[in-house]
Parts: structure tokens; C-alpha cells; sequence
């Protein structure tokens, strides 16, 4: 699962083990720098600044403990997934310096099958399937794939995409989130789209305009519903959190918080990589607001008509 981050400074990360006072967030890890941060039955991962080499570090729980990780830092936050791999067990996916690699909870591999002279990232973990975007320069608009069976397929994007900022392989598919330019008024729209075959079936969308700039956060499906968030940098409003029920295809909402990072469904909560603006401090001095925590449980209702539109494509 890929997701975009926002601007980085750079400073020290501290693991903190701090229990749940209530049924309300527990915090996991306290980080000075955003990150990224998914899981997978139990085992859960991110990227994590280590103020002494000025790298990142790939840091791991597993069923609630701490998980030694023998990977090479990278420059630059680990762009990861957790999914199940071949055989069913939790596998870390991620991208370091414009190659895939693949952590298993001992020992980490190249993914050579996809590695190439151009710039892999965006790994999302299935079984035997992986789906990633390969980019040829920063300029220019990734392409996304799918490797499965031994063979590697080109998958369909809006003709007017400009970037992707969202990848889930899941066993009810693919999904996509892509920025697209807004057609309506001005500036940009994010759109979550399930791939059906050549078809791009579309899920959900947000706006930006004017001051505001709308993101979706992490689509992650589990069971008949892909769970994702919204978030809303400028007037603050519409942070929300969303189930879209692939069947029926309802929506359903509760209330979200514009710090959402990443987010990651883990039965009743989600996994939260909490940010603060583009950063983690309100002030100098101040403790940092950066934070990897599981939210309390999430208590659905049907979504706004307003809302409601926004799975419905525009015309």
C-alpha cells in the first residue's frame, strides 16, 4: 500500500511502548519525521528516521513486539506494504532507491523479476501477484503494473492522470488512487478507481480549489469493503473517514482527523501514521505530534448525500 508523503525534515525517531489508557488510541511509536506504516496479520511496519546516519530505518512489530530488521537504510523513507506473500505468511514489499525488496521477518531479497533501469515504487503485496509503478523521471506521469503468473501487464489509468498516490492489491482486486486535473472549476481531483480488467470503475473522488487541497488516504479493503480516508489541508474541514461497501455499493462515514498519513483497517480501528501539518512539531521545543498508533474502534453510519455523490462520476 502506497501512499504519498508530505514534506520531511529531518530529525530522530523514538520507539515508545505505551499501553491504551481506554478504549481510545494506543500509541505505538512516537516518530520525529512522517512516515509510512502498514500491517498485515499481526505484523506490523514502517519507516523510521535515525537522526545519527541521516537514513531512514525500517522498524517492525510483531504480534505487539518489537522485531529485529536487518535491512539496509534508505535516504529516503521506505515507500511499503505488508500483505501476504506466496505462502500466505506477512511479507514486507518496499522501495529503496528505485528498487523493490521484499523483508520476510528474517532476511531481506531483491524483487529482480521487476527491478529494472527505471524507478520502481509503490509496492503492493498478494499472494503471487505484486502490483508497482515504474517511473521513468520525476516529471513524468508512473505507470502501473502487475506481475503474476510469470508475467508482467500494464494496467489503465485516466488519460489525464498526473500522478498516483495510492496502490492496493487485494483479493477483491486492484485499486488506484490517481490525481487528475479538475474539470470543473480549478485545480486538482484525487479519485480512487477499482481495475476491472482494461476498465477503471470509480469509487470515490476529492476535490482541491482555491487553499484547499483534498487527499484520499490508503484504500484497504478487507472483507466486501475498502476502507480509506479523507483529508482536507487548508480550511480543515471534511476530514472524514469512509467504508465503501463493494456490493451494495453504499457509503458509509465516521469522523476522521486531517493527521491522517496512512491509514491501515485491523478489524474494528484503523492503523493510523499520525502527522502534524507537513511535519510533526507545532513550535520548537515542542514534542512531536508524529505518532503510529491503532484509533479506537470505528463506529460507522451512512454517508452524507453530499458525500454519497462523490462515488458517482462526474459528467
Amino acid at each position: 500500500m502506497r501512499r504519498t508523503l508530505p514534506l520531511l525534515s529531518l530529525v530522530l525517531a523514538t520507539l515508545v511502548a505505551v499501553p491504551a489508557a481506554s478504549a481510545a488510541e494506543q500509541t505505538l511509536a512516537v516518530e520525529q519525521e512522517p512516515f509510512i506504516a502498514d500491517a498485515y496479520r499481526g505484523l506490523i511496519a514502517w519507516s523510521s528516521y535515525d537522526a545519527g546516519s541521516e537514513t531512514y530505518r525500517l522498524r517492525a512489530l510483531r504480534d505487539d513486539r518489537p522485531l529485529a530488521v536487518n535491512v539496509a537504510p534508505s535516504r529516503m523513507p521506505f515507500d511499503l506494504d505488508v500483505g501476504p506473500g506466496p505462502d500466505g505468511r506477512p511479507l514486507v514489499v518496499y522501495a529503496r532507491a528505485g528498487d523493490l525488496f521484499q523483508f520476510d521477518g528474517a532476511t531481506e531479497s531483491p524483487l529482480a523479476e521487476v527491478n529494472s533501469s527505471l524507478q520502481e515504487s509503490q509496492p503492493s503485496i498478494r499472494g503471487n501477484a505484486l502490483a508497482f509503478a515504474r517511473q521513468r523521471g520525476k516529471r513524468d506521469t508512473p505507470v502501473l503494473y502487475v506481475r503474476s503468473g510469470g508475467d508482467t501487464k500494464r494496467q489503465p489509468r485516466p488519460r489525464t492522470a498526473t500522478g498516483l498516490e495510492g496502490v492496493e492489491l487485494s483479493a477483491r482486486g486492484l485499486f488506484a488512487t490517481w490525481r487528475v486535473p479538475e474539470t470543473r472549476v480549478c485545480c486538482s481531483q484525487a479519485i480512487l478507481y477499482r481495475v476491472k480488467g482494461s476498465k477503471l470503475q470509480h469509487v470515490f473522488r476529492v476535490g482541491s480549489g482555491g487553499a484547499n487541497f483534498g487527499r484520499l488516504v490508503s484504500p484497504s479493503v478487507a472483507g466486501s469493503s475498502v476502507y480509506f480516508g479523507r483529508t482536507n489541508a487548508g480550511s480543515g474541514q471534511g476530514n472524514t473517514f469512509f467504508r465503501y461497501d463493494l456490493a451494495s455499493k453504499r457509503l458509509f462515514s465516521a469522523r476522521g482527523t486531517g493527521e491522517a498519513n496512512t491509514l491501515t483497517w485491523q478489524s474494528t480501528r484503523f492503523l493510523l501514521s499520525r502527522i502534524y501539518g507537513d511535519g510533526c512539531f507545532a513550535r520548537v521545543g515542542a514534542p512531536s505530534r508524529c505518532k503510529l498508533a491503532l484509533t479506537d474502534p470505528i463506529a460507522f453510519a451512512p454517508a452524507s448525500r453530499r458525500d454519497a455523490d462523490n462515488t458517482r462520476p462526474q459528467r
